[in-house]
């Protein structure tokens, strides 16, 4: 009971009530032997401390005379120091083999990483034999030492001189041409750049152009607006005088709209690089004489309805 036993017993040779019968007794008797284990060790641990305490350097005289080795006794007192220190898991600890505690309680058994984490798996509750916590603890000390290994080879690499390579660069005739004719790409890449900052420029001036005339024209389109709201406020359309108002309003609303087509849609055109390009395009051209004659058609039938005679037209303003 105090050893891991070498073999694990087959409770599958006896029917399941005997099975759980037996399991129940292995676990009182571990339960039994971890209590006496470490009321043992509390023992022994007072019995040293009042010996020190008292100045008396007999306490291994003391022991070897109740027939009790030395190493046996410093195991039982480790393992009583393991509990104390980690009295939340007292039960877990005396649950577990007596060689598995004795192990763990070594001083030692924190004097590395490796053994420091496979305790720590001990006490978590994740290893519950001897055999278990020796192939992890060699397996987190393999890790270890890779990784110093790993740490030490990166080390040393850097501290290497960078080997420098002196090659001979060799430019035949073909290169050349190559270099020629990427130097000409190039060439013609920054007259297309040229040409479009051209042409960009342009495009601001004439937005330049339209801004401004936009800006006036909503400003005599305000004018216009609050000038035929006042004299719509003294007149209706029932009178003469009403009815002239509104036939001389729709002509100022036409013309209006006329002075903004030529100001802001007709003037900027003259500008543009369509005009310019349209030379050399006979369709362009085309399009273009026809639109012209449309306007020249609308303006010679719009004459046809100004008055004839001696009848003429006096230009008037109306002062507020």
């Amino acid at each position: 009971m105090t050893n891991e036993l070498s073999t694990e017993f087959k409770y599958d040779l006896v029917d399941q009530s005997t099975a759980d019968f037996l399991k129940q007794k292995e676990f009182n008797m571990r339960e039994i032997v971890g209590k006496a284990y470490t009321e043992l060790g509390r023992e022994l641990k007072e019995a040293q401390d009042m010996l020190a305490k008292n100045g008396y350097g007999c306490f291994r005289s003391w022991i070897e005379s109740l027939g009790m080795k030395k190493d046996a006794v410093n195991r039982l007192i480790n393992r009583y120091d393991l509990i104390v220190a980690n009295c939340d898991d007292q039960e877990l600890i005396e649950d577990l083999p007596v060689s598995l505690t004795y192990e763990i309680a070594k001083p030692s058994s924190e004097s590395t990483e490796s053994k420091k984490q496979a305790k720590e798996a001990v006490l978590n509750g994740e290893v519950k034999t001897l055999k278990e916590y020796k192939e992890l603890e060699a397996k987190l000390r393999k890790a270890e030492e890779d990784k110093c290994l790993l740490e030490t080879k990166l080390k040393r690499e850097k501290e290497k001189q960078p080997e420098v390579v002196h090659k001979k660069i060799q430019i035949d005739n073909t290169d050349y041409e190559s270099i020629e004719k990427l130097k000409k790409q190039v060439k013609q890449l920054e007259r297309d750049l040229n040409f479009k900052s051209d042409i960009n420029e342009n495009y601001n001036k004439q937005i330049a152009i339209l801004e401004e005339q936009l800006s006036r024209s909503e400003a005599k389109v305000k004018e216009y607006n609050d000038f035929k709201s006042k004299i719509k406020n003294v007149t209706t359309p029932e009178n003469d005088f009403g009815r002239k108002f509104e036939s001389v309003s729709s002509i100022g609303d036409l013309m209006r709209d006329v002075d903004f087509v030529l100001s802001n849609k007709l003037a900027p055109v003259k500008y543009s690089s369509a005009i310019t390009e349209c030379r050399t395009n006979e369709t362009a051209v085309t399009n273009l004489r026809k639109t012209i004659e449309r306007v020249e058609e609308w303006c010679y039938e719009m004459k046809s309805y100004l008055p004839k005679g001696n009848r003429k037209i006096i230009d008037a303003e109306i002062i507020k």
